[in-house]
């Protein structure tokens, strides 16, 4: 008699903590998800509501440098070493 209702119990037991165990690790991925879901979401209204401008955005300053074309020696001592 014991085999017959306590077996059933004990499945009915490991069920439930199976279940539990699956909500445990469930429930944070899910807020996780969704939290990464409004996050997009919310990035996405905020650049369709502005509007793009056309070509670089710069927020500090540009520095730009001309570089001059130096022509090559013609007697390398590098050059005879390695030929």
């Amino acid at each position: 008699m014991g085999l017959l209702v306590g077996l059933p119990l004990k499945l009915f037991s490991l069920l439930g903590h199976l279940i539990f165990l699956a909500l445990r690790l469930a429930v944070p991925i899910a807020i996780v998800v969704v939290a990464v879901i409004l996050l997009r979401w919310r990035r996405r209204r905020r650049n369709a509501a502005s509007p793009r401008e056309e070509g670089p955005q710069f927020r500090g300053p540009v520095y730009t440098v001309d570089y001059e074309e130096v022509p090559e020696d013609e007697d390398d001592p590098e050059d005879k070493e390695t030929s």
